[in-house]
């Protein structure tokens, strides 16, 4: 099931209602203003992973042990630690400012909403949306790492990810305040061991002038393997065994079908190429309506 499909069942509909509820907005405008933010940070997603740097960063919220508090405790979107972290989300996704207050812009013009309240509602929705992304791709991240040197349990049984059980048997729930989700632990907080040899998503390198207070621990043997995820996908040429491909291609096609788009990085290209294409035909067009040329 894609996300979007997630967002309209029963139990996304009643997480809207939270949403429209923690920020006292009406429910069709939350509705609306949800499911366009999700549309458009979807599409950020999508772009950001057509390299294998920005598929190490999506893998590395993805994984983050906290990711899924969004789902298991939506009462608390709006507090200051969710705050932060949609932030830090939407600084990896879209990485300026300028660019999040134009997304918001255009949602608030379409969902009837003012600007300021959008705004709010952004770092929210990103939380949400990397949660339910966490929670659908679970089961294929634990069959793709089940054989990797490093990223597997003892015997090479899959692991779950950081403070989730693995889902049940035919469980249903998406988008849910607790269902199929259990609550997960917190990060520890420790600082980045200065010798790390590659830099770890969220750290302040200089020159990419990307800005993040959060700090990625360095792993040691006690650690959860799934740390170690996004440091291996962005060093490169790690195969998947059984021929299943390469690591990179494998986690991008993972998230690709829960986003709902699965064409690869060709096919993202010209997605996104036909996209602005259209948008600019569309602009001449309506430039010309008003206009009279």
């Amino acid at each position: 099931m894609t996300i979007a499909a997630t967002l309209d069942s029963a139990d996304g509909q009643r997480l809207i209602e939270q949403v429209a509820k923690t920020f006292g907005v009406d429910d069709d405008k939350a509705d609306q203003a949800v499911h366009t933010l999700t549309d458009e940070l979807q599409a950020r997603i999508q772009r950001r992973m057509l390299n294998r740097a920005g598929v190490a960063d999506v893998a590395a919220l993805v994984t983050n042990p906290a990711a899924g508090t969004a789902l298991s405790e939506p009462q608390t979107l709006a507090s200051p630690d969710a705050v932060e972290n949609g932030n830090h989300i939407l600084d990896v996704l879209i990485g300026s400012k300028h660019v999040s207050r134009k997304i918001a812009a255009r949602t608030a013009s379409s969902s009837n909403l003012d600007t300021g309240t959008v705004e709010k509602l952004l770092p929210a929705v990103a939380n949400l949306l990397v949660a339910e992304l966490q929670r659908q791709s679970q089961p294929a991240l634990q069959k793709a790492v089940s054989g990797i040197p490093g990223l597997s349990g003892f015997g090479g049984s899959p692991l779950g990810l950081p403070g989730d059980a693995p889902p049940q048997s035919g469980s249903a729930s998406d988008w849910s305040s607790g269902t199929g989700q259990s609550s997960p632990g917190r990060p520890s907080g420790a600082p980045i061991d200065a010798g790390q040899p590659l830099p770890i998503p969220g750290d302040n390198i200089p020159g990419l002038g990307r800005r993040s207070g959060r700090s990625y621990p360095q792993p040691d043997d006690n650690d959860d393997p799934y740390q170690r995820l996004p440091d291996i996908i962005r060093r490169g040429g790690q195969q998947v065994p059984g021929g299943g491909g390469s690591l990179e291609d494998i986690i991008r096609s993972i998230f690709g079908k829960v986003l709902g788009s699965n064409r690869g990085v060709i096919g993202t290209m010209i997605q996104l190429f036909l996209i602005r294409w259209l948008a600019s035909l569309a602009r001449r067009f309506l430039s010309r309506i008003f206009t009279g040329r």
